[in-house]
């Protein structure tokens, strides 16, 4: 019994291993604005709508990656929406970090950010 055991768990391993399946994961800390300046990211694409996961996942997008694993998010201001808009005041919010995830062993391209909507 104990050699069927010892078997099955070495059958499972060869699959497992055989599969070759990576991952690739990054997190980015205090994403800011198209990567540059003091401007923080707000957690919107658009100014008041698509917030939370939405932007995350596009900003994981512009960066090479499938989708965003995890988020979280500051009262931060100034911040600036990936389309664009700014945001200034007490209620504003940035993320924090976002968790970037992307299924195959290396990331894709890394893409242009959208026009600006209204400035």
């Amino acid at each position: 019994m104990q050699n069927i055991a010892r078997g099955f768990l070495v059958g499972v391993g060869v699959l497992l291993g055989a599969s070759g399946a990576s991952a690739l994961e990054a997190r980015f800390d205090r994403p800011t604005y198209k990567a540059q300046g003091q401007v923080r990211l707000d957690n919107c694409e658009q100014f008041g709508s698509a917030c939370g996961q939405p932007a995350a996942d596009h900003y994981c997008r512009l960066q090479g990656y499938e989708r965003a694993v995890s988020f979280e998010t500051v009262r931060a201001s100034p911040t600036r929406v990936i389309f664009g808009q700014q945001c200034n005041g007490p209620g504003c919010v940035a993320f924090k970090r976002i968790a970037c995830f992307m299924s195959a062993q290396q990331r894709g391209r890394v893409r242009d950010w959208p026009q600006i909507i209204d400035d």
